[in-house]
């Protein structure tokens, strides 16, 4: 072969190793991801849902768009029914949930479809200590007063209406439940209605979607259902100061686990592995993003995050609560 001919075929195999193999689009891109969230618009979980969703998809390879679809009931537990059974498989669902998810699970509560140890965890936006309030118009002032009179909640259902009930049994307190409120905007109503002497909330939703009731003391807190009292509060009691033996301790203690959940992020089962530390690696970038953060201050969000790796942790020991506890928050009713 001539060697010109021999030169040539070298620059041609150069040139064709040199061509770059064209990179794969991202999976993300032009695709919508979805963030259920765990209540009806207006609520504590929306509010972070749409908060998120408005900076989560330019962190994502290929910027996909972001929406938010409510799914109100149960308490949250249909939402997290849908997160685990229904929604899409490939990274493009997510959910805020319930907090008390794996509470629920321990528990064998006969409505739970999902086993949260399958779940992708994303990531913690918020920890959510809730709180049990009255209206500014009845007598009551602190616990204690309840001792004396019957207090009616409204209660939307779920795991909160175990602490009042629980603080009647251990402290004397005289509260009384009013199940088949919708959503907690609905007995929001019902409180400033006179209907109820008080009901639920949460320390984001007091800086958030209460606001105007915390800027003009429109409510008194009782309690706040936490491991221990948030820094905003110094001076409400949380609810595992109320326990006089150690089983009462250990009680209160795993219900007022939830709080460290909060507002958390999640994925169902089976995602593709490289897609779920997309979702994470995104997360975390938002949870540092200058325009989310300027957000969150915005409308009085409290961020505090959390990685999935000690979410985790959190509901295995969970999970993990001895027999007697369980046998003993079950009885609650």
């Amino acid at each position: 072969m001539a060697v010109g001919a021999i030169a040539l075929g070298v620059t041609l195999a150069m040139n064709a190793t040199a061509v770059p193999t064209p990179s794969p689009e991202p999976f993300f891109k032009g695709k919508t991801i979805t963030v259920y969230a765990g209540g009806p618009a207006g609520g504590g979980y929306d509010l972070y849902a749409r908060l998120i969703a408005r900076h989560f998809g330019r962190h994502v390879p290929g910027a996909p768009a972001v929406m938010v679809s409510n799914v109100p009931g149960g308490g949250g537990l249909i939402a997290v029914n849908l997160v685990y059974n229904v929604a899409a498989k490939d990274g493009t669902a997510l959910g805020i949930v319930r907090h008390s998810v794996s509470e629920d699970q321990a528990m064998q509560i006969e409505s739970v479809q999902y086993d949260v140890q399958k779940f992708n965890w994303i990531g913690r936006i918020a920890a959510n200590v809730e709180l049990t309030y009255v209206w500014h118009m009845t007598p009551i002032k602190t616990l204690d007063d309840v001792k004396g009179r019957e207090t009616v909640l409204a209660s939307v259902g779920g795991s909160l209406d175990d602490f009042p009930l629980l603080l009647n049994e251990m402290i004397g307190t005289r509260f009384k439940i009013v199940r088949g409120y919708h959503a907690t905007t609905e007995a929001k109503m019902a409180v400033e209605r006179g209907e109820v002497d008080g009901s639920y909330s949460s320390v984001n939703s007091r800086m958030t979607i209460y606001k105007d009731w915390t800027v003009n003391q429109l409510a008194r807190i009782l309690v706040q259902y936490g491991l221990e009292r948030h820094p905003a509060l110094p001076d409400i009691p949380a609810v595992v100061e109320f326990g006089k033996t150690s089983e009462d301790q250990s009680l209160l203690e795993f219900l007022a686990s939830s709080s460290a959940v909060g507002r958390t992020l999640v994925d169902p089962p089976d995602i593709p592995a490289e897609r779920v530390s997309e979702l994470r690696a995104a997360f975390d970038a938002t949870m540092v993003d200058p325009k989310f953060l300027a957000d969150a201050r915005k409308i009085g969000a409290d961020i505090s995050p959390l990685a999935a790796e000690d979410l985790k942790k959190i509901m295995q020991r969970t999970l993990n609560a001895s027999g007697a506890v369980l046998a003993r928050a079950r009885t609650v009713q």
